[in-house]
């Protein structure tokens, strides 16, 4: 492993390496194992002298630097290093020991004595004096120059005084030579379109699928070449290998970010209630939008998830493997989209229907309610122009907000949501221009918090009848029977803030979620969709048999 905000001194163990954190501070450093057996293989591997060097303490810490290893096949977390830059500690592969090693030069053969030389020479003379010594047909009828020799003095082979015998350190390369060979290749001109890759819908969702057998980089608009050949017979030269290795990368990334996109799909499918705001039985919605609406279903799955988790776009770019203003692009024009597709699941139910499913809890007295309506707000950046930050301020919550009127049938179904208004607009102001009004039927009941006791005369306008807690005040005591009276309805009237609890759920309307000012204008559809959403959830009352 490797840690790498270390800051103390570190040096490689392997013997001619002069790697340090000294003379090298952006290399890494692994620790070699404490492990006996694994600790001795590594120094095996490393090639350093037993006899030298003792064996190495199990209790020492040593280091090894990334030069005796390839990272990216040597390391498990290579590519989130790589390409997140979040990864405190690089681990090593299992079984996986020093191997490179080109700070060790190789040995030059042990050098030859003067005098074993001139040993050598004056045997080899010996030896062809007495060849040439030996009778010889051949020799005898014809003469050769071969068959004189001057016998060396032994002042040839004198050592020179000022020479000395020294031994001079170099490094042994192998001769290496490229050669090209001309051969004529058979090959057909043909204008081809750039190359394609298919593309095949997966549960609905398209994405890339490389096959293996095509090569790793292609050059689209260059001549095709086809021999029977094998590749060995000849050596095409790369035009640069820095452009090989750039299109290597980028391959290499785009596997990184299909990975990446099979696993945000596989999470999104095995856990939809936590990834989306919607559950299992209900899952089939996404088919649904689908086929309504001309929106692939990546688009959908970052709608979602940005309304349920409120991520960054650049989380979310590397989730589905796309570019960051991509992400942000693919928002912003799918959430209108969807809002319309959602607006069909908000509806206002007949009176019969209500009946119907009203809970027990308000057969007994309130049986002419219809409607608990309440108001929520959601916090947002503060805005550069002065008037938007007057008409914005919410003293409720002591910030900038956006405030909506939610209205919820009995049994705790979303029926009515308005559009957003400055968080300084009173409730009454709310209630009499969003369009709540027009909604209600003469001969019925609204039940409110005692906040909307202004609205009793709208109401009356429209024959309903407003159900709210008793006021209080500091200067007089509440009756018994007020407070009883308060008692029975907050607990009839919290079936409206356990929707709102709902509606938090999704991070971008949590109360402090601090909206950023250029989602703003999107504040609208995002509302509708979490309503909608919320409707498809299981029931917020349990039914009674």
């Amino acid at each position: 492993m490797s840690d790498i905000g270390k800051p103390y001194f570190k040096y490689c163990l392997v013997p001619c390496c002069t790697n340090t954190t000294i003379t090298a501070p952006d290399k890494l450093f692994f620790s070699v194992p404490k492990d006996r057996s694994k600790r001795d293989s590594w120094t095996e591997a490393m090639k350093r002298d037993r006899k030298k060097n003792p064996a190495l303490s199990t209790k020492s810490i040593h280091w090894c630097c990334e030069d005796h290893f390839s990272l990216e096949e040597d390391l498990e977390n290579y590519w989130q290093w790589k390409l997140m830059g979040n990864v405190k500690r690089l681990k090593l592969k299992a079984g996986v020991v020093p191997h490179i090693f080109e700070c060790q030069k190789k040995t030059l053969s042990t050098p030859v004595q003067k005098g074993a030389l001139k040993r050598k020479r004056i045997a080899l003379v010996q030896a062809a004096l007495s060849a040439v010594n030996e009778p010889s047909s051949s020799f005898e009828s014809e003469p050769s120059a071969s068959t004189s020799f001057e016998e060396p003095s032994s002042s040839n082979f004198d050592e020179d005084p000022n020479l000395k015998d020294k031994c001079i350190q170099v490094n042994i390369v192998k001769h290496f030579r490229s050669k090209a060979t001309n051969t004529h290749v058979p090959n057909t001109s043909v204008a081809c379109s750039p190359i394609k890759i298919s593309v095949m819908p997966q549960n609905g969702f398209p994405h890339k699928l490389y096959s293996t057998s095509q090569p790793d980089a292609f050059k689209i608009g260059e001549e095709e070449t086809v021999s029977s050949d094998s590749a060995d017979d000849f050596h095409c030269p790369s035009d640069s290998s820095e452009n090989y290795s750039s299109e290597n990368e980028n391959i290499n990334l785009e596997k990184y970010h299909e990975h990446m996109l099979k696993g945000t799909l596989m999470s999104i499918e095995k856990n939809p209630r936590l990834f989306l705001g919607l559950p299992i039985r209900s899952y089939f919605l996404i088919q649904l939008i689908t086929e309504t609406v001309p929106l692939p279903t990546r688009n959908i799955y970052i709608v979602l998830k940005k309304l349920r988790l409120d991520n960054q776009f650049s989380i979310l770019a590397i989730d589905f493997g796309l570019c960051e203003s991509t992400v942000s692009r693919v928002f912003k024009k799918s959430v209108p989209m969807l809002a319309q597709l959602m607006q069909d699941l908000i509806v206002w139910p007949s009176l019969q229907d209500i009946r119907k499913h009203l809970p027990i809890p308000f057969r007994a007295r309130y049986s002419k309610v219809i409607s608990i309506i309440d108001c929520l707000e959601i916090e947002i950046e503060k805005p550069s122009n002065p008037v938007h930050q007057a008409l914005t301020w919410s003293r409720y919550y002591n910030c900038n907000t956006l405030k909506f009127l939610l209205s919820c049938t009995p049994d705790g179904l979303v029926s009515f949501i308005s559009e957003g208004y400055g968080g300084r607009t009173s409730d009454i102001m709310i209630v009499e221009h969003s369009g709540y009004l027009e909604k209600l039927v003469s001969g019925t009941s609204v039940m409110a918090d005692r906040g909307f006791k202004h609205i009793s005369s709208l109401l009356m306008q429209k024959g309903s009848e407003l159900v709210r807690p008793p006021s209080v005040s500091s200067a007089s005591i509440s009756s018994k029977a007020d407070v009883k009276l308060s008692k029975r309805i907050a607990s009839l009237r919290i079936h409206v803030e356990r929707v709102i609890g709902r509606l938090r759920e999704f991070r971008m309307l949590a109360p402090h979620s601090c909206l950023d000012n250029h989602l703003i204008r999107y504040l609208d559809y995002i509302i509708i969709i979490a309503c909608g959403l919320i409707n498809m959830q299981e029931h917020l009352i349990k039914k009674q048999v």
